[in-house]
């Protein structure tokens, strides 16, 4: 933790920088895009008393690409489904709305944020393995919806891309590569150098976007391990948090990455906040690299 975090405090780091205020600032001064309108469309009708499944139909068509591709991912076979899609009506109908607007927003997310490198191309690559490991983590623990668990793991680290186009000088690109050494905690790395994290980016990017406010919470606390058992934070926030760090560390391993620094620092916490022993981590991990070896 950064000196300023020294000092033992009942209330997580991330916490206290979801003022409207800072999510203000921060929207303006990284430049962190404003919700596409398309998605806008779709949380308008989502929010209202009885959301039309014909309305959602036709905000998701009229880009055609968009429509097209979430046709492609609803048969992907992670998904489970006994019989092919050939539209988005009945991706709509079979995997619900609230899984196809997290497909649709994985979908714009990489239209608005089109960074490239290597490092961008590890970044989706995770974020896509991470989202079919939490759905399969939930629906097996419990704590959370299987849906809210796959969303929370495409946007988890979504505060990377942002500032990879943010920061030149000093790169942060150097301090992503610096910062998953392990030397130190990740969020301290960037901290120290930018005098900010990717976790409260990718909160306030969240926020402004109208994401579930459980995936906000967890999104700016998901590197802050004392989260893990504090009174203070929701048990399905600290699921969440728990289900992230799981499904990291099952990556790495599928990866042949042994090395996991966060794992080190939050791996017990996590463990117990599930109440997973070691032995069911392990029976656990080996099913999600199944399921991993299917899909990718």
């Amino acid at each position: 933790m950064p000196a300023s975090a020294a000092a033992p405090s009942t209330a997580p780091v991330g916490a206290a920088s979801l003022d409207p205020a800072r999510v203000a600032a921060l929207v303006q001064d990284l430049g962190i895009p404003p919700r596409p309108a398309v998605l806008e469309r779709l949380h308008d009708e989502l929010r209202s008393e009885r959301p039309r499944l014909d309305v959602l139909v036709q905000a998701a068509i009229a880009d055609v690409a968009l429509g097209a591709a979430l046709v492609k991912i609803a048969n992907a076979p992670w998904l489970g489904l006994p019989q092919p899609i050939g539209t988005v009506q009945l991706a709509f109908e079979r995997l619900g709305t609230w899984r196809c607007m997290a497909i649709l927003s994985a979908l714009v997310l990489r239209r608005v944020l089109p960074c490239t490198g290597p490092s961008l191309e590890r970044f989706w690559d995770v974020a896509q393995r991470r989202s079919v490991a939490m759905g399969w983590l939930a629906r097996r623990h419990g704590g959370v919806e299987p849906d809210l668990a796959h969303s929370f793991g495409l946007f988890c680290d979504i505060g990377i891309p942002v500032l990879i186009q943010r920061f030149e000088q000093p790169s942060y690109r150097v301090t992503l590569a610096e910062a998953n050494l392990g030397r130190a905690a990740f969020t301290e790395v960037e901290r120290r150098r930018h005098g900010t994290d990717h976790a409260v980016v990718g909160a306030s990017m969240a926020r402004s976007w109208g994401l579930h406010e459980e995936i906000v919470q967890a999104l700016a606390l998901h590197h802050d391990y004392r989260t893990l058992g504090s009174a203070s934070v929701a048990p399905r926030v600290q699921c969440l948090v728990a289900l992230a760090l799981v499904a990291e560390r099952i990556i790495q391993r599928h990866q042949g990455l042994n090395r996991h620094g966060e794992w080190q620092r939050g791996g017990a916490a996590a463990l117990m906040a599930l109440e997973l022993t070691p032995h069911q981590f392990e029976a656990w991990a080996d099913e999600v690299q199944a399921q991993l070896e299917l899909c990718f």
